[in-house]
C-alpha cells in the first residue's frame, strides 16, 4: 500500500495504526494480535479510496466483540466502571454503524 501511494503523482495519505504498548498497557507480545483485533472488530477496517471508489480489503469472516478489544487495554479501564455502562454500548453501535456504512460505500 505504500508503494502504490507512493507511486501517485500528488497527495496521498496513509492511515495506519501502531500500537504503543505504554500508552495503550498492553505486553510487547501482544501488540500484532491486538491490532489484528481491531481490524476483526471492525474498529479498524482495512480500505482504500482511489479516485472515489472504496475498496474494502478485508472483511472479517465472523464479526468479533469490540468490548473483548477494549478490555485487553488499559487506556480504556474507565469505560468498564458501572456508571460507563452506556458508552460499551455507544461505541459498539457507533463502530457497527460505520461498518454498515463503508459496507454500503464499497459496494
Amino acid at each position: 500500500k505504500v508503494r502504490k501511494a507512493l507511486s501517485y503523482d500528488g497527495p496521498t495519505f496513509i492511515n495506519a495504526m501502531a500500537p504503543c504498548r505504554l500508552s495503550w498497557g498492553i505486553d510487547p507480545e501482544d501488540t500484532v494480535a491486538l491490532t489484528r483485533m481491531a481490524v476483526e472488530t471492525c474498529f479498524w477496517p482495512l480500505y482504500e479510496v482511489e479516485h472515489g471508489q472504496t475498496k474494502l480489503n478485508y472483511r472479517p469472516k465472523e464479526k468479533k466483540d469490540l468490548v473483548d478489544w477494549l478490555k485487553r487495554q488499559t487506556r480504556f479501564r474507565h469505560l468498564f466502571a458501572p456508571q460507563n455502562a452506556g458508552l460499551l454500548e455507544q461505541l459498539q453501535h457507533e463502530t457497527d454503524a460505520r461498518w454498515q456504512e463503508l459496507l454500503h460505500s464499497a459496494s
